[in-house]
């Protein structure tokens, strides 16, 4: 029975079936078993072509199996391969989310929690009263899922150092994202950027795949300027820095 642990599946199909075992080339396993015919048949030709024809099939279902790794590949797998890789890594592609509608107001520009919409949007309301409940978040973009899935290793492996988190949320958010304050039993994440619509409803589902201890409160800054502070990495009164201003992502909660 095939095991698909990492200790023994290699994932280069071009060199390894198992860990240890060669790669098998069409005709390898064939010729090898032929050679082990007695010499009184070596002559008998349809003997030995019945003989390379079954083979053969097993041969050609070796060589496909040999080939099903490369299928897997965290940085090249589409579709229900990357779908799979998900499942094994334990963050499937749909998560149960609380559920905001869009709320009344106008797009200033600036980052928020909340999705805008205009008065006639159907769904839509007051923001002071929006009806909370749960939804199903897909994320159908293979890239967006992809960087988490290569967030979620870090969580997978136990590291909660600081580097680490900072190279996790950079699988998702790109370079720009940054730890912006870490305190005691507190981290406030960054993106850097503006985020795209689905990213923003994304948010609580990206924040369950960092590496964060638990116990430790996770917030987000949205805002994609300098942010205000003394000492190298922060900005001054002078390049339009924000204040940092830390918001609940609700990973698992709707207030």
């Amino acid at each position: 029975m095939w095991s698909w642990s990492s200790s023994e599946v290699s994932l280069s199909s071009d060199q390894y079936l198992l860990s240890g075992m060669p790669a098998i080339f069409r005709g390898d396993l064939v010729e090898a078993e032929v050679d082990k015919v007695a010499t009184q048949y070596r002559e008998a030709t349809k003997f030995l072509a019945l003989v390379r024809a079954f083979l053969g099939e097993g041969e050609g279902a070796a060589i496909e199996l040999n080939e099903v790794p490369s299928f897997f590949d965290i940085d090249s797998a589409a579709g229900d391969q990357l779908t799979i890789i998900g499942k094994w890594l334990g963050f499937p592609r749909c998560h149960c989310v609380c559920d905001a509608p869009a709320v009344f107001g106008f797009d200033c520009g600036s980052p928020g929690p909340f999705t805008i919409a205009g008065f006639c949007a159907p769904g839509s309301t007051w923001v002071d009263c929006p009806p909370l409940g749960n939804s199903t978040l897909c994320i159908d973009d293979d890239e967006a899922y992809r960087g988490m899935l290569k967030a979620r290793r870090y969580q997978m492996m136990g590291l909660y150092d600081v580097a680490s988190l900072q190279a996790a949320i950079r699988h998702v958010w790109g370079d720009t994202a940054q730890v912006a304050d870490t305190s005691v039993g507190s981290v406030i994440l960054a993106p850097g950027r503006a985020l795209t619509a689905d990213e923003t409803a994304q948010l609580p589902v990206a924040f369950r795949v960092f590496p964060i201890a638990p116990g430790i409160r996770a917030m987000v800054h949205l805002g994609f300027g300098p942010i205000f502070g003394f000492g190298t990495g922060w900005g001054g009164f002078c390049e339009n820095a924000e204040f940092l201003c830390p918001t609940d992502p609700h990973t698992y909660t709707c207030a």
